[in-house]
């Protein structure tokens, strides 16, 4: 269910995370003591001289000898930096060419023993397979925006901030890179982007980055560790935009079906013949074309020829697949509304009349329509 929804929305250039799996996000792995924490300990030793038991002494960090006088040898933890960085949906984010602000989402989760803040960074890959498809396009203007109502979706002017300012310990947060898709990008390529997290000091928005403490242990003092994979204080994941589109092919050919000297037998293209056109489209494609309108400059020196159809009743036939429809193209404009008209120089068919034309892949649409050579 998580997954489905994550794509239904993501077709609406929305990343959606199921509340319930947004809420268990809150609750990772429990990473240790917290960091600053004071670790007390303190030896006692009993003792006797001869058959006589003394009074026990106790312990102190310089020594002691007086009983009741020592004091516990104390430290403090350290602060572990560590994240993880995850693609959240288990699939890529399917895109047309075009297309804007296309959402991606990730999860990062604070997994040190300390609150961090974390500096965000989106990008382009290079090459590489995700989901079993390799990345060999690229996403534009990529931004990065923190989920910051923890609602689970990007919402646009709400979702303002570019970094993470303080993510308590065991504590996660969506964050979204939103990107758009060139109108350039070719059918059934895909563009892998990466988010990549870098720790910083909590409050600092991201802007000062967590350093490391160099040399031995300070035991007074919260030292700094960095304990992710690469021992950077840095982690990445990746997701990946699918493209798909149509990919049209136009044809046009012409034919004469009459003519004033020969009829239908032989005809031949000579003043007062009629040609017929046909505009033949066909979708190689993996995704169907939608608003399709025809616009055909009507040659020089001929006419359009109206009634071509149905016994003289229709002027442009119009077949999808196995399914064959007519209509009127009136001069001026589209005054019935069946999609057909003629400008002063023009045919048109759009609306209607190719309103049911959802080009499934492979499918051809024809239209068909007459002139007479004048």
């Amino acid at each position: 269910m998580f997954e489905s929804r994550m794509k239904m929305m993501r077709r609406a250039g929305l990343a959606v995370f199921a509340a319930g799996a947004f809420g268990s996000w809150q609750t990772a792995l429990a990473v240790g003591t917290a960091a600053n924490t004071t670790i007390n300990g303190q030896a006692t030793v009993s003792y006797s001289v001869g058959t006589v038991a003394q009074t026990p002494i106790e312990s102190s960090p310089t020594g002691n000898s007086t009983p009741g006088g020592g004091a516990p040898t104390s430290f403090v933890v350290d602060h572990r930096v560590d994240l993880t960085v995850s693609e959240v949906s288990g699939g890529n984010t399917p895109a047309t060419p075009g297309q804007l602000n296309l959402v991606t989402g990730f999860l990062v989760t604070n997994t040190g023993n300390a609150a961090q803040g974390f500096q965000l960074t989106p990008a382009n890959l290079t090459g590489g397979a995700l989901f079993g498809n390799t990345d060999n396009s690229d996403a534009a203007n990529l931004r990065v925006f923190v989920d910051s109502n923890a609602n689970g979706v990007y919402d646009a002017g709400v979702d303002t901030a570019t970094a993470i300012d303080t993510l308590a310990a065991d504590a996660g947060v969506a964050v979204f890179i939103v990107a758009d898709i060139p109108g350039t990008a070719i059918d059934g390529s895909f563009a892998n982007v990466q988010l990549g997290a870098r720790a910083a000091v909590a409050g600092t928005n991201g802007a000062t980055l967590a350093t490391e403490t160099a040399g031995a242990d300070t035991p007074g003092a919260v030292d700094v560790v960095f304990g992710d994979a690469g021992n950077d204080a840095t982690e990445v994941a990746a997701d990946q935009y699918a493209i798909a589109s149509a990919a049209l092919s136009v044809r046009k050919t012409s034919v004469v079906v009459e003519d004033p000297v020969n009829g239908t037998t032989d005809p031949k293209a000579i003043p007062g013949a009629y040609v017929e056109y046909e505009v033949q489209i066909s979708n190689t494609g993996t995704a169907s074309a939608t608003g399709i309108q025809i616009t055909d400059p009507l040659p020089a020196n001929t006419a359009f020829r109206t009634g071509a159809f149905e016994g003289g009743t229709s002027d442009v036939q119009v077949t999808v697949g196995a399914t064959v429809s007519y209509c009127d193209a009136e001069a001026g404009s589209d005054t019935n509304g069946d999609g057909c008209y003629r400008t002063a120089t023009d045919l048109v068919v759009g609306t209607p009349a190719l309103s049911t034309v959802d080009i499934a892949p492979n499918n051809v649409v024809s239209v068909r329509f007459q002139i007479t050579i004048n």
